[in-house]
């Protein structure tokens, strides 16, 4: 069953703004090319907002990645690939389901 995107994630997704891109490429594993459009050095790193948006699109149906967020070996995936890209903040909001 996929679930429902809340107004401002599905205004995201329409305009193809910053937010659905950042989320986008999160889950398609293309984060070096979009931190070369980034002003803001902090905002350089996937932060939990981008990976909360990134799994309601997943979770719509509508993109697919190639990253599992569903459990806590897809989980570890997503920390491997990224790596120093992940926030301190996305990387303990990742594991906080399973501690």
């Amino acid at each position: 069953m996929t679930e429902q995107l809340n107004p401002t994630d599905m205004q995201s997704m329409l305009t193809h703004d910053w937010r659905y891109q950042r989320a986008l490429a999160a889950l398609k594993g293309q984060w070096l090319p979009i931190i070369g459009e980034e002003t803001q050095p902090f905002r350089r790193m996937i932060q939990p907002e981008d990976l909360q948006f990134a799994i309601a699109l997943q979770a719509t149906g509508t993109v697919t990645g190639r990253f599992k967020f569903d459990n806590y070996a897809g989980v570890q995936a997503v920390q491997r690939y990224f790596g120093s890209q992940l926030s301190a903040a996305a990387q303990r909001w990742l594991v906080q389901p399973y501690i």
